[in-house]
């Protein structure tokens, strides 16, 4: 048989002005504002997690409106209206209706379908899409980036942006620390929903002596129930196992009696629920958005909305250091931004956990009332 010689061909090269790392609402908020703004060649690598499920199944009413700036004024129209909040905190039964605030409704989402929308908005907009992809190798070269991504295609980048959501994968591998101020974790499943009944419009927030539940109903005849506690005591009490998640089900108020208990004990999936941000929010050449760069605790709705308000955000600074403005002064000022959100946040979260006072020797209450002080993020240069 002839022998050939091994071939010399290099893998070509695909040149980006920037790439973002995670391809979840922040990453795809990121690159349509950055197409909006006229930005070139923009890429997207994702590698999805295996889940059963995705946690979060509400947007708040700012949402629309921030679509609607990112070119997708209809997007929104295949998901169930969410009107507000039924809320069991602090023993008083109240609903806090986004209407009577003059806010108008937000939505209940199928969330996988969200997500596949915001991604193929981003595609059709010339976005590059590389999915599923991690980044195996990178090299600062000091006016952007080589990279090998794990199909061993090879990219060169000006900017690299971080929306791989709590694990930080990119900012941590280039230095940052991520910094936890809890161990929340979100135990949870999904039911049928009884005809008739159910929590149509709502969301149901009731606390508990470990934490707190979670209920709201999906565009389809289902509902989300998860119960919100941190690791140690999901793991002292036996909370992930089905039956006991389901005894304590049993023994809630509102939650029961709108969304009784399955007979069969459900199947429950975990998700990281943490507050936590990094310790920088940009270095040379690199930024953070989303939950990679501040992840809150659900009980502020906050997830979806924060993650497109970011992207819109991020485009505006990722334009001027495209154009060729310097980096440090910018940097600093997306630093500032999200040490003001996250102290403001800090506040919030210990006025509203500090409202609930029936179980005053519950060290999951009792840790949130003082929390430990914790910097917001710095730019680091």
């Amino acid at each position: 048989m002839p022998c050939h010689a091994p071939s010399s061909h290099r893998p070509r090269v695909t040149p980006l002005d920037v790439l973002i790392c995670g391809a979840g609402p922040a990453g795809c908020a990121t690159a349509l504002a950055l197409r909006q703004s006229g930005v070139g060649h923009v890429g997207l690598v994702d590698w999805p997690l295996e889940r059963l499920w995705s946690i979060g199944e509400s947007a708040t009413p700012d949402v629309g409106p921030m679509l609607a700036r990112l070119g997708l004024p209809d997007a929104m129209h295949a998901h169930a209206p969410y009107q507000g909040n039924l809320s069991l905190w602090g023993n008083r039964r109240e609903i806090d209706d986004f209407l009577h605030r003059g806010r108008g409704n937000g939505w209940h989402l199928d969330r996988e379908a969200f997500d596949t929308m915001l991604r193929e908005a981003a595609v059709a907009r010339g976005v590059h899409l590389v999915r599923p992809a991690k980044i195996d190798q990178l090299a600062w070269e000091g006016r952007g980036w080589a990279l090998r991504l794990s199909d061993n295609s090879e990219w060169r980048a000006r900017i690299l942006v971080d929306a791989t959501g709590r694990r930080a994968e990119l900012a941590t591998r280039l230095g940052a620390t991520r910094q936890r101020i809890d161990a929340l974790v979100a135990l949870g499943t999904v039911v049928p929903r009884p005809k008739g009944g159910g929590l149509a419009g709502l969301s149901l927030l009731e606390p508990f002596a470990f934490g707190w539940w979670y209920a709201a109903p999906l565009p389809d005849a289902r509902a989300v129930v998860c119960l919100m506690t941190d690791r140690d005591l999901a793991r002292q009490n036996d909370l992930r196992d089905s039956h006991r998640f389901r005894q304590v089900w049993c023994d809630t108020e509102e939650l029961a009696r709108r969304l009784p208990p399955p007979i069969e004990a459900p199947r429950i999936a975990s998700f990281p629920a943490h507050s936590a941000c990094l310790d920088r929010a940009a270095g040379p050449g690199w930024m953070a958005v989303g939950d990679a760069l501040m992840a809150f605790d659900p009980l502020t709705s906050s997830g979806i909305s924060g993650a497109l308000a970011d992207g819109l955000a991020a485009a505006d600074t990722l334009v001027g250091w495209l154009a060729g403005q310097p980096m440090a002064p910018s940097g600093q000022a997306w630093a500032r931004r999200a040490d003001t959100s996250w102290r403001r946040y800090l506040d919030q979260r210990r006025k509203h956990y500090s409202a609930e006072q029936r179980w005053p020797d519950s060290p999951f209450w009792s840790a949130r009332k003082d929390p430990p002080h914790q910097a917001g993020p710095s730019q680091i240069t």
